[in-house]
């Protein structure tokens, strides 16, 4: 059974990983609590730009194991969200990380995602992304 943990220490549990990482203030916050599944989190990173997203999302990376990378293009088509699923554990208890961000969706880098369709990522293709310097990247 999922060990019950309140509100506050799902927040700490996340506010003490982003704090003792020196992470980047997030976007959004999102807590989900349930009697059933683990806790969630789910976090947003700033940035529109495909670099900037990448070196935050990057940033997260370098403090998490056991991750599951995936891009996802919405019906709109105008962005991709990068996905990056995880378990964030402390004293507390356990919960899931979502964490993602979205980049304008780039043709030349996302051709082959099709509208509504999700497909893994690579940790490679996301530190190649993140050290862009504006030039064109390969998806």
């Amino acid at each position: 059974m999922t060990r019950i943990m309140t509100t506050a220490q799902v927040a700490e549990l996340l506010i003490d990983h982003m704090s003792a990482h020196d992470l980047a203030e997030p976007a959004s916050v999102q807590l989900t609590l349930s009697r059933f599944e683990r806790h969630k989190a789910r976090v947003q990173v700033h940035g529109i730009v495909l670099v900037d997203t990448a070196r935050l999302l990057l940033a997260w990376m370098d403090t998490l194991s056991g991750t599951t990378l995936s891009l996802w293009r919405p019906s709109s088509g105008t962005h991709v969200h990068m996905n990056v699923d995880t378990t964030l554990s402390g004293p507390a208890g356990e919960i899931t990380l979502a964490l993602f961000g979205a980049a304008s969706s780039d043709e030349a880098v996302f051709a082959d995602l099709d509208l509504g369709q999700r497909r893994p990522f690579t940790l490679e293709q996301l530190t190649e992304w993140a050290a862009a310097d504006g030039a064109e990247v390969a998806a």
